[in-house]
């Protein structure tokens, strides 16, 4: 009696189908709104699972191969590429921190910290009120489905098994840094601008009026001023994000470009 393989990792159809979650599964675990603790992990696996499921009858991937240590490291290899694309994602989050850090020192509210349920530390106020509407514009314009159609794109560039590391992904990921810092200024500039013309206001009425304590008085009116043009500046908040957002398709192929040829 002939004894079945004991490992179905044997099977072609389980092999593709465990190369696939597994470059899934590294999106999910660098995704910002999937990444943080308030998604259970059974949710993360079920979800990848579904995925999986529903978008392998897109994918026809070639033959692997049936060597238990080399289908171990492309699997690892599976699940950088879906950390890379993850991480296109993430540092657009990224700038959200910063500009809310930035801004919560100007306005008043450097000492005022919430826990992020996301990642259990401490985060500013702004950066969740910046977060909560980044994450509303993500997926009001649709943006989640152009990380699903990469992950289908994906096996066009990189095959299985064919990511490659080289100084050209070190490159474009501090390229990516970089825009992170300059989104974070544009999301920061107008209640930057507000502060400075604001406190130029009160130094000269402190010059023109000694009796005025201009520093207590500073407290209630950069606070008032800050969270007036942060009103003010909703728009130009959204249409910002809904910009970047848009071009988030361009950044996950340059990754996946640069991933894919080494």
């Amino acid at each position: 009696m002939t004894t079945a393989p004991s490992l179905h990792l044997l099977l072609p159809e389980f092999q593709s189908f465990l190369v696939l979650v597994s470059r899934i599964g590294g999106i999910v675990a660098a995704f910002p709104m999937l990444g943080g603790r308030t998604v259970p992990a059974q949710i993360k696996i079920a979800l990848v699972v579904m995925l999986g499921i529903v978008l392998s009858p897109l994918i026809h991937l070639p033959p692997l191969s049936q060597d238990a240590l080399e289908m171990t490291a492309g699997l690892v290899s599976e699940s950088l590429i879906g950390l890379v694309i993850g991480l296109g994602v993430r540092l657009l989050f990224g700038a959200l921190e910063v500009a809310g850090d930035l801004l919560g020192t100007q306005i008043g509210f450097g000492a005022v910290q919430l826990v992020d349920p996301m990642t259990a530390q401490h985060s500013s106020l702004l950066s969740e009120y910046f977060r909560i509407i980044a994450s509303l514009v993500f997926l009001s314009i649709n943006a989640h489905m152009v990380v699903v159609a990469a992950i289908v794109t994906s096996y066009e560039t990189i095959p299985p098994f064919g990511a490659r590391l080289s100084s050209a992904l070190g490159e474009e990921v501090l390229q990516l840094s970089q825009h992170m810092f300059v989104v974070a200024l544009k999301l920061s500039a107008p209640v930057l601008v507000a502060m400075i013309l604001l406190n130029l206001l009160l130094a000269m009425l402190g010059r023109a009026v000694a009796q005025i304590n201009v520093f207590v008085l500073s407290f209630p009116l950069t606070i008032a001023g800050g969270l007036l043009v942060l009103g003010l500046a909703l728009p130009y908040t959204v249409s910002l994000f809904e910009q970047e957002f848009t071009g988030l398709r361009d950044t996950i192929e340059r990754l996946l470009r640069v991933l894919g040829h080494g």
